[in-house]
């Protein structure tokens, strides 16, 4: 596993390893920290709790699940979030099938959160995170896909603000 890069918004740290044309991902959620709603077009997850308890939204099903669930499947185009509901850090790990650019997208975000770029939920905190926000969803709309703010605000600020 590489070293792990802290995304402090979110309250969560990444780890990444190869795993031929896929990508695991090794997850570790603080109490309260969670992933925003959101889907992947081209690429399945599966995702297992490996230590901890965390609430799981797949589709309009939520529910929480800890290590006895086992892996629960997210099929491309399906929106799904997560959140930690445990008062200790909760440990997840996904194999994302294929890798395609998730690594990049966490990695950069990460970079952006530290930076101050945005506030939970991907609100832009000012105009360069708007821009930042704006170049970030062009980039990566063909793989990862957020849910809020809605796709038409979405694609409005990418074309005013996109480089």
């Amino acid at each position: 596993m590489s070293e792990p890069t802290r995304d402090p918004v979110h309250r969560a740290s990444y780890s990444f390893a190869p795993d031929g044309e896929n990508l695991i991902v090794d997850t570790l959620l603080e109490p309260g920290g969670g992933l925003p709603e959101h889907f992947h077009p081209i690429q399945t997850e599966h995702w297992s709790v490996v230590e901890g308890e965390v609430h799981f939204q797949l589709g309009d099903d939520k529910r929480v699940i800890t290590p006895a669930d086992g892996e629960m499947l997210v099929s491309p185009g399906t929106r799904h979030s997560l959140r930690s509901t445990g008062r200790a850090v909760a440990h997840l790990r996904c194999r994302v099938e294929p890798a395609g650019q998730l690594e990049a997208f966490l990695t950069d975000s990460s970079a952006a959160a530290r930076e101050g770029k945005f506030m939970r939920g991907g609100i832009p905190k000012s105009l360069s995170g708007a821009r930042w926000a704006a170049g970030f969803l062009k980039q990566h709309r063909d793989e990862t896909v957020m849910t809020f703010p809605p796709q038409f605000a979405q694609r409005a600020m990418i074309a005013l603000l996109a480089r």
